[in-house]
């Protein structure tokens, strides 16, 4: 005959409590210098509104410039390594692979539920077994596309891995329809889809607006700008865009403007006309200045938060195939979409001269970005913890 265990109510109990979260990350959040840092940051606030979130970094470069949020309501701690990794290689500075050994740091951390990243996964998987938690994988995009895209072999083995790590987490968060589709595709778990919303009280259409002091069309780029594919737009602007409105005999019509946090390739801008503002503590603000923002970036995984951003404003939006493919299809048929500088080129001509009619409505942007919950990822590992005690119980 079979026996059945009842758990006590205060057993049960305990796991209702207020959970410890761990979030295992690459870099220090906070501030917010990126389209990631906003997501990420979104995810923690949602999990520490009901919970305490502790994070966990692992880099030594992380931004000191950027968005600085008034409340922050998880603490953040940094684990440090007596190798200097960066000195070696940027991957291993990420990677850190001092923490397949040494678990010193990591022994004493509490946790109901782990969350990371791809490459805080043998950090994460520690202190998951180590608590009998949950674990989370948080997918900012297909990271081996990603990666892939940047023109480095390291794809190859990062496919391998991601895909074995999907399959052994308890659930996993994406960012996009498309990251969606490939995680349920591979994962043996839940898959989540939480896609990054837009700070109504940043990015909105109807706050003061920067003045550029030019009469003429402002088209803004911005982004952090020490990022690689940043970089490669920034390459692509200044050595393709900027000639190519000279060309047209509009560069006197239109001034370009890039702000972002980080250092841009040296001499980049320079005898190209382009205005570098740097680092900005309101992005929203800069927006709203501006005629059209373009996006000419190359890689496609994710989603673009700095496109939802730009449209939350109610502003024109220019971008690449790639830039607009995260997208949810709605906002997508709000951009404007150009593959090469002459593309792009006669769309802005179009914008500025009335005969492209702004598609952006601000007030559908929120309704359009939509998805599940960090309350629903909650929910979803308390019943994995409830199984697990009982099951231990019995």
């Amino acid at each position: 005959m079979l026996s059945v265990k009842v758990v006590s109510e205060a057993r049960l109990a305990q796991i209702y409590r207020i959970m410890k979260i761990a979030f295992i990350d690459i870099y220090k959040r906070i501030p917010i210098s990126s389209g990631g840092d906003w997501w990420v940051f979104q995810l923690l606030a949602g999990l520490a509104r009901n919970n305490s979130v502790s994070t966990f970094y692992t880099s030594e470069k992380s931004s000191e410039e950027g968005y600085l949020p008034k409340d922050i309501s998880f603490d953040t701690h940094f684990l440090p390594s007596r190798v200097k990794w960066s000195r070696l290689s940027t991957w291993l500075d990420i990677i850190r692979p001092d923490m397949l050994w040494d678990k010193a740091q990591l022994r004493d951390i509490e946790a109901d539920c782990v969350f990371a990243l791809i490459y805080g996964y043998h950090i994460a998987a520690y202190i998951a077994r180590k608590n009998d938690a949950p674990l989370v994988l948080v997918m900012h995009n297909v990271e081996w596309q990603y990666v892939e895209s940047v023109g480095s072999a390291w794809y190859l083995p990062i496919r391998i891995l991601e895909n074995w790590i999907l399959k052994r987490v308890d659930a996993v968060i994406t960012i996009s329809p498309q990251d969606y589709d490939y995680a349920v595709k591979h994962a043996s778990s839940r898959v989540f889809y939480i896609p990054p919303k837009p700070d109504a009280h940043i990015f909105n259409p109807d706050g003061a607006r920067y003045d550029y002091d030019s009469d003429r069309f402002n088209v803004v780029f911005y982004g952090s700008l020490d990022r690689y594919q940043n970089q490669v737009a920034l390459t692509f602007i200044a050595n393709e865009l900027v000639p190519a409105l000279a060309r047209e005999r509009s560069g006197e019509a239109f001034k370009v403007h890039v702000f972002g946090s980080g250092k841009a390739p040296d001499g980049l801008f320079s005898e190209t006309g382009i205005n570098f503002i740097g680092a900005v503590s309101d992005p929203g603000l800069y927006i709203r200045g501006a005629d059209a923002i373009i996006i000419p970036i190359q890689n496609a995984s994710g989603m673009k938060l700095r496109a939802v951003e730009s449209l939350a404003c109610g502003k024109p939006v220019v971008a690449t195939p790639e830039a607009v493919q995260g997208l949810p299809e709605e906002l997508r048929a709000m951009t404007y979409v150009a593959s090469t500088a002459d593309e792009f080129v006669e769309v802005l001509k179009g914008i500025r001269d009335g005969r492209s009619a702004n598609k952006t409505d601000p007030s559908a942007v929120l309704r359009y970005v939509h998805g599940d919950t960090v309350d629903d990822v909650i929910n979803y590992a308390l019943k994995k913890t409830r199984k697990r005690i009982i099951l231990q119980e019995q």
